[in-house]
This record gives C-alpha cells, structure tokens and sequence, in this order.
C-alpha cells in the first residue's frame, strides 16, 4: 500500500513538473517580448523591477502556502536565469556593424 502511495505521489509530481516546463517556456517567451521592446543587451537588469517581482512572488507564496525559503531563492535564480536568457537573445540578434567591401566603415555623409 505505501509503495502505491508513493507510486501515485511521484506520478503527480511528474506531471506538475511537466506543467511548470509549460509556464517557464511560456515565461521564456514573455521575457523575449520584453527583450524585443528593450532592444539593448545593457538594460536588462533592473534592480527595482527585481525586487518589486520578488515582492509580488512572495505574497503569492504566503497566499498559496508556499514557503518562502522555497519561493524566494527559486524566483532570484529564476529572474537571474531569465535576464542572462534575455542578454544573450539581444545579443544573438544584434545587427552586424556593415563594412564596405574592403572593410573600412562607410560614412554615409561622405558621399
């Protein structure tokens, strides 16, 4: 009877991992919108806005009964995790400075 029990306990925490894969890619992809708005890889960490997020996170734990010795370290590295995801992504599709065909940058007020 006890293993059954487990059994059954780590089947629903199977499938509450799967659902909170789903809500990370779907925060993944909010973060990116973000990203997309920001343009620079530079802004990406605002400290008030990581505190305010933090203190948002935490009073949704006590609501939900969740303890915050799990929810805050868990929402740091997350926000953390999500500005270097952010950084990079602007930085992947930054657009290449354009060189004339023998390398030297072209002055557009030259011409």
């Amino acid at each position: 009877m006890r293993e059954r029990k487990l059994a059954t306990l780590r089947t629903e925490l199977d499938a509450l991992d799967r659902q909170m894969v789903k809500a990370l890619a779907r925060r993944q992809r909010v973060v990116e919108a973000i990203a997309r708005l920001k343009g620079d890889p530079d802004k990406v960490r605002d400290p008030t806005r990581i505190e305010a997020v933090l203190a948002n996170v935490l009073r949704a734990a006590d609501l939900a009964g969740l303890s915050p010795a799990i929810a805050e370290p868990v929402w740091r590295l997350l926000v953390d995790r999500c500005a270097d995801h952010e950084a990079a992504w602007l930085q992947a599709r930054a657009e290449p400075p354009r060189d004339s065909c023998c390398g030297c940058q072209e002055d557009s007020a030259v011409r």
